[in-house]
Formats: C-alpha cells, sequence, structure tokens
C-alpha cells in the first residue's frame, strides 16, 4: 500500500540517503534564482558519478506516467 499511494513502480527495496551524495548535494545547492552556483563542485561530482557508477533504476516522471495512463495522479495530499 505504502509503494502504491506514492506511486513507486520498482520492486526493489529503496536505498539509504547518504548525505554525502552527489545528487544530493546538486539539489541542495538549487535555488530560486538558478540550478547551482558557477562555483560548485557539486556539477562536477554529479557528472563524474553519472558517468562512473551504474544506474540502478530508472522511471517515469509522475507526469509522464499521468500521460501514459500509467497511474491516477489527480489525487493531491
Amino acid at each position: 500500500l505504502y509503494r502504491q499511494e506514492l506511486n513507486l513502480t520498482s520492486p526493489a527495496t529503496p536505498l539509504p540517503l547518504l548525505p554525502e551524495a552527489s545528487w544530493l548535494q546538486f539539489h541542495l545547492g538549487i535555488t530560486r534564482d538558478g540550478l547551482y552556483p558557477r562555483s560548485s563542485p557539486a556539477v562536477t561530482r554529479l557528472l563524474r558519478d553519472l558517468r562512473e557508477l551504474p544506474t540502478i533504476s530508472a522511471d517515469y516522471s509522475q507526469d509522464e506516467k499521468a500521460l501514459l495512463g500509467a497511474c491516477d495522479c489527480s489525487q493531491g495530499e
């Protein structure tokens, strides 16, 4: 039920959140003025990790799922 309510389609167990993860550091650097500061080393680390680390899973966004009819995304929280 939990996975269904969150529209999680991967049967895999969620991975632990690592605060030092490059994608998280990149995300935390996003501001309303831009995606990242020009001087941010997070971009370099993120691109390196995307190139070198294995992809565990990928999924459609909520918008893509709604367009494909794969979820009922009309219910708000």
